[in-house]
């Protein structure tokens, strides 16, 4: 009897540890902060990036940047076509649903000082990494996309929430069967 119940422990320990392994790489996996200069042209995805945009404020009164505006053709004298809330500016989070398909060169403004002219971004387009068939059919080969160390968003763990779920329901299952 006392075979069984130190063997079912030591299992419950071993699965427990398991679980943890599989759990604590995907919770401690961040994406980093991208650092955004005025001028630069970044790269959306669908893979969310983090912004600073500490560097686009106005470098006098160092007040935060509460939106990012897009103004028609460019020019902030003409209409403004898309407002991006900004509520904290070290810490932006940003994706091709925030933009909705509207790329191009935002203009930073802060309800302390205005619009900021002179600071402004690019917003484009991330490509996509297209797979090309060569006459077999087993062989796959990615075309390599040139882009800047500085805009390339990195990589996460694919669904990290389910890991963590899954491991609890283990435990929550080994913890029922060891009860019996």
């Amino acid at each position: 009897m006392t075979y069984e119940k130190a063997i079912s422990r030591h299992l419950l320990v071993i699965l427990a540890v398991l679980a943890l392994a599989l759990v604590a790489p995907a919770a401690a996996q961040e994406t980093s902060k991208l650092a955004a200069q005025s001028g630069e042209t970044i790269e959306v995805g669908a893979e969310p990036i983090i912004l600073d945009l500490i560097n686009l404020r106005n470098q006098d009164t160092l007040n935060p940047i509460t939106e990012l505006r897009k103004y028609r053709d460019d020019d902030p004298r003409k209409e403004v076509t898309q407002v991006l809330g900004v509520p904290n500016d070290d810490y932006y989070k940003i994706n091709i649903h925030t933009l909705k398909g509207k790329y191009g060169q935002y203009f930073a403004y802060s309800k302390a000082d205005g619009l900021i002219e002179h600071n402004s971004i690019v917003f484009a387009q991330a490509p996509t990494a297209t797979a090309t068939q060569t006459q077999t059919a087993a062989t796959v080969t990615e075309t390599p996309t040139e882009t800047s160390p500085a805009t390339t968003a990195p990589t996460q763990a694919p669904l990290p929430g389910l890991i963590v779920i899954a491991a609890l329901g283990i435990c929550g299952l080994l913890a029922a069967a060891q009860k019996r």
